[in-house]
């Protein structure tokens, strides 16, 4: 699992029938350095531009869905309360 950043929401005019309602949000992974990759994840939360995400990818996302057809491939799993804590890198 991984944390980002919600930037953005994809819009598609057609989506595959296997895919459940929900939202496909644009989110800009953190890294140690701040916010690095942008990834699209499927998100049935209901997440919001701005908020931070607990998001999984690859075969655990896929695994979530009850028809093995789904076609996702990063899931957000949680909308976190609380913001990034900074590590303190030792000197």
């Amino acid at each position: 699992m991984k944390t980002g950043i919600v930037v953005g929401q994809v819009w598609a005019t057609k989506r595959l029938d296997e895919l459940p309602g929900g939202a496909l949000l644009e989110i800009a992974m953190e890294t140690e350095e701040g916010l690095g990759e942008r990834v699209v994840a499927f998100d049935s939360l209901g997440a919001g531009n701005g908020e931070r995400v607990l998001v999984t990818q690859g075969s655990v996302a896929k695994g979530w869905f009850k028809d093995s057809k789904a076609v996702v491939d990063a899931l957000v799993i949680g909308i976190l309360d609380q913001p990034r804590t900074p590590v303190k890198r030792k000197s």
